[in-house]
């Protein structure tokens, strides 16, 4: 429960549309879905979990999905991330593919430097959840897997 409400928190902070986090078989999707001209509410300074379901109005509904089947690679390190070798060439991986944990499945540029994403996990490619070329923080989800 402090994980989550420690996410939340960080959340709010921040202007991170979505967030998800793993821990084991554990899977946390955090959404905020702002409301047109609603300003957001900042959590309440009591981080109890009475006083975070207390959050008032729509402007940052929070989303909790928990999916036990399901594992999300993240990327590594701050950069940008390539779903192929090089332009032109196919992706690396598509969205109905299997994977086996250690299998490349993009590339992370950080400072012209190119560094593999590997799998950590094997199962079935079922979102793409960055774009080819796209920039990402450290821990952005990247592909979903079943």
């Amino acid at each position: 429960m402090d994980r989550i409400r420690e996410a939340i928190e960080l959340a709010s902070r921040s202007d991170v549309a979505e967030m998800e986090l793993r821990d084991g078989e554990i899977y946390i999707l955090l959404s905020r879905s702002p409301a047109v001209g609603v300003p957001s509410a900042p959590l309440p300074q009591d981080q109890s979990p009475a006083a975070i379901q207390a959050i008032p109005g729509p402007s940052s509904t929070i989303v909790e999905d928990v999916r036990q089947s399901e594992h999300i690679i993240s990327a590594p390190a701050y950069g940008i991330f390539h779903q192929r070798p090089a332009p032109g060439s196919p992706p690396f991986v598509a969205v109905g593919d299997k994977v086996e944990k250690g299998q490349q499945v993009g590339l992370m540029e950080s400072m012209k430097v190119f560094s593999a994403i590997e799998a950590d996990a094997s199962g079935t490619i079922m979102e793409l959840l960055a774009s080819d070329g796209e920039e990402v923080d450290a821990g952005a989800p990247l592909l979903r897997l079943q």
